[in-house]
């Protein structure tokens, strides 16, 4: 065997082995990363119920439009209820879960504004809600803070104007 064509083997082999071991990249990408930063990439979140799905096409392709009942908002303002989604449909991305059944959903939008949705991004609900930090009382807890400095400020008054003053042990007499 001659020296180029025993090169030429080898590169042939080196090729075929890349592309045995790549096989599995072109499989759809589930992210093992923190909730909080999957909840930051995403354009839209929402925890809720498949209602429905019916056939459509994007680009050509085969996909699925999802009407999503949102129970909860968790990340977007413009987010409606429902919400619609379209959805790769013969692939490793597809949306394999029942209709009916609580889940949270991580959206991306699509240039044009719409809606897309795939396997990667249909998560545990608890954990979503967890990550989108849920507002609990701000407002009265500020309220509640501003009550009792009130509190505290008149009761620092009353004892000023009446010259009430602690006895420390060791502190100078007040004259």
């Amino acid at each position: 065997m001659s020296l180029g064509l025993r090169h030429a083997v080898v590169a042939a082999l080196v090729a075929a082995a890349a592309l045995v071991l790549a096989t599995p990249a072109l499989a759809c990408v589930r992210v093992d990363e923190a909730m909080s930063k999957r909840l930051d990439a995403s354009d839209e979140a929402v925890v809720g119920t498949i209602v429905s799905r019916r056939p459509t096409e994007i680009r050509g392709a085969p996909a699925a439009l999802l009407t999503i009942d949102v129970e909860q908002k968790i990340k977007g303002w413009h987010v409606d209820n429902p919400v619609v989604a379209k959805s790769p449909v013969h692939t490793d991305c597809d949306v394999r879960i029942a209709n009916g059944v609580r889940r949270g959903f991580l959206l991306t939008k699509a240039p044009d504004g719409t809606l897309l949705l795939n396997g990667a991004g249909v998560v545990a609900a608890t954990p979503l809600i967890a990550a989108g930090g849920e507002p609990r009382g701000g407002v009265i807890k500020v309220v509640i803070g501003f009550f009792i400095l009130g509190i505290v400020l008149l009761w620092a008054l009353r004892r000023l104007r009446r010259g009430a003053r602690p006895e420390l042990p060791g502190a100078p007499r007040p004259r």
